[in-house]
């Protein structure tokens, strides 16, 4: 590896940072120029946030291709060194993100220029999207993390799904950063009428009764220190505050019963009609479960997603009170066993499970776990359940035909398919030679466009009723000559005169707001914001293949 090659990496990275330490000290001069003051010119506050707004995409693209340097320099099969000195990369560039989102939501907000978009959300797919993008944090440092949703809690209501999100995210966020044992849970449930009430629940060291409302002021840490042993600029927790308060509601701060914090916010958000129904497991009428885990978190939300569909549901923490549980007279149907307590204990489990006639035995673990045990210690199982589980993964698990001790599918091998081909709309040089090189890491050829006309006349289709040129498209939203909302538009117009096939298309963007993501709505299948990873790219498109995706509309945020 060209060790130069990093060093201008940082060096970029340095420029970036001081810029952005500057954008952060002007933020701070006129907060205290408005105390002073006693209120705010408006104008002045409008100014500022278009001027932020401005800024920020000028720097995220930058950071756009640092971050996804480092991303393709970490899959390059590097030395234990040269992956420490990636890694550094990468956290540098995300903690200049987060302090750039963070200062640019605020501005907005004084501004008056933050506007809820209230639509259509999937309660439970949200709050589970959040608990599954922060698991990979929180399993690192060995903590639980899982998602509660109510019986009673609606699946679908209308509400600001972006904000939302962003509010969840802040909080869990923080909640994995302090707590060092245990667990977080972000949980959800019905209030009254349509109030719906949110909490982010953690074993953490929980805040000092005096620090209760200073942790709700601008750059203030969490743990009052002048310190920086935690990353951040201290404005997470005062913007989710003036989030929440724009929905009508107010955040609080609680002591979680055993130590820890609570962090809860109620919003009205009213239940929408014709939401679909999660799957039925198919499981007999009266059915019991067994779930042996030690787990503050996840099991109890397993078993009020049992007791929903009217299983009976037994908890044991431990191997001895498993096994005196599965020794009942009552045969039970499934059987839960969390692969946390050890190779051993989860084998003996497993056979006691097959004594007692188990219909189905599922192992859970984290994918941290899953690495650390063998096939042969999985062998007793029917399945598995990857943490944090999804309800309707709970679901499909249980419903599934899986045989007793998986075997391996014989395939034919067929003749190599010939490869994917997919267009890059992208002006920036460093941007697009990242996305070429995802792209050729998930099996596609690529071809690159430089502005919105070339990418025009390269995908647009060769003839009446002749297959798409290309099998998916990455379009840059900001290129010279045409845009890329003019770009798709002009696309989806030919796609329909020519009788073509849609071509997916997924939008990049530098712009985090949901002015890019309204526009987009209408001709793009995914939106990616950038910076994005192989990992981000990876799951847009295993989501539209998922969705077997070939017209635009409905579209989704992918990162």
């Amino acid at each position: 590896m060209d060790i130069g090659a990093v060093n201008t990496v940082f060096a970029q990275i340095g420029a970036v940072a001081l810029l952005a330490a500057s954008l952060c000290k002007r933020a701070r001069t006129r907060t205290e120029e408005h105390a002073r003051r006693g209120g705010r010119d408006r104008s002045a506050s409008l100014d500022e946030a278009r001027f932020l707004a401005t800024l920020s995409h000028e720097m995220r693209t930058p950071l756009a291709g640092i971050l996804g340097m480092a991303d393709l320099l970490r899959l390059a099969g590097l030395s234990p060194e040269h992956t420490c000195y990636v890694e550094a990369i990468r956290r540098s560039g995300a903690a200049l993100i987060a302090l750039i989102d963070e200062t640019l939501d605020r501005s907005r907000i004084e501004a008056g220029r933050l506007a809820l978009v209230a639509d259509a959300v999937d309660l439970a797919r949200l709050v589970e999207d959040v608990v599954e993008l922060l698991a990979p944090c929180a399993q690192g440092k060995g903590l639980e993390i899982a998602a509660s949703i109510g019986a009673d809690a609606p699946k679908v209501v209308r509400a600001d799904a972006m904000r939302l999100r962003q509010v969840l995210l802040n909080l869990a966020g923080n909640a994995v950063k302090f707590t060092e044992r245990g667990g977080v849970c972000v949980a959800v449930e019905r209030g009254e009428g349509d109030a719906l009430r949110l909490a982010v629940i953690d074993t953490g060291p929980g805040v000092p009764p005096d620090r209760r409302e200073a942790i709700f002021e601008d750059y203030q840490q969490g743990d009052g220190s002048s310190g920086r042993r935690l990353e951040g600029a201290g404005l997470g927790l005062p913007i989710s505050r003036r989030l929440v308060a724009l929905m009508g509601g107010t955040l609080s701060l609680s002591d979680t019963p055993g130590g820890g914090s609570t962090f809860a916010f109620t919003i009205s958000a009213p239940a929408c009609e014709g939401a679909a129904p999660d799957p039925n497991p198919g499981l007999p009428p009266g059915a019991r479960a067994v779930i042996v885990a030690n787990s503050p978190f996840e099991a109890p939300a397993i078993a009020l997603r049992l007791a929903e569909i009217g299983v009976t549901v037994a908890r044991a923490e431990g191997l001895a009170s498993g096994l005196a549980a599965l020794a009942g007279r009552d045969r039970p149907d499934v059987v839960i066993v969390d692969c946390a307590l050890g190779p051993e204990a989860t084998g003996r489990l497993a056979e006691a499970a097959r004594e007692a006639g188990a219909l189905k035995t599922l192992a859970l673990f984290s994918p941290f776990e899953r690495r650390a045990f063998g096939q042969r210690s999985l062998d007793g199982f029917d399945g598995w359940l990857v943490k944090p589980v999804r309800a309707r993964s709970l679901y499909e698990r249980l419903a599934a035909e899986v045989p007793a001790a998986p075997q391996r599918a014989r395939r034919a091998a067929p003749d190599d398919p010939p490869p994917r081909r997919a267009l890059v709309a992208e002006d920036a040089d460093i941007n697009a030679l990242i996305a070429e090189k995802a792209l050729r890491r998930l099996g596609f050829e690529p071809v690159r466009a430089r502005d919105g006309v070339e990418a025009v006349r390269l995908a647009s289709p060769r003839g009446q009723g002749a297959p798409p040129p290309f099998d998916l498209i990455l379009m840059d939203l900001r290129m010279p000559r045409i845009d890329g909302f003019e770009a798709a538009r002009r696309l989806r117009r030919w796609e329909r005169q020519a009788g073509a096939r849609p071509t997916p298309i997924v939008a990049l963007s530098a712009d985090r707001f949901a002015r890019d993501l309204g526009r987009a709505q209408e001709h793009f299948d995914a939106l990616l914001t950038k910076p994005f990873d192989v990992e981000d790219l990876a799951n847009a498109v295993d989501r539209l293949c998922r969705q077997g995706r070939t017209a635009a509309g409905g579209l989704s945020k992918a990162s």
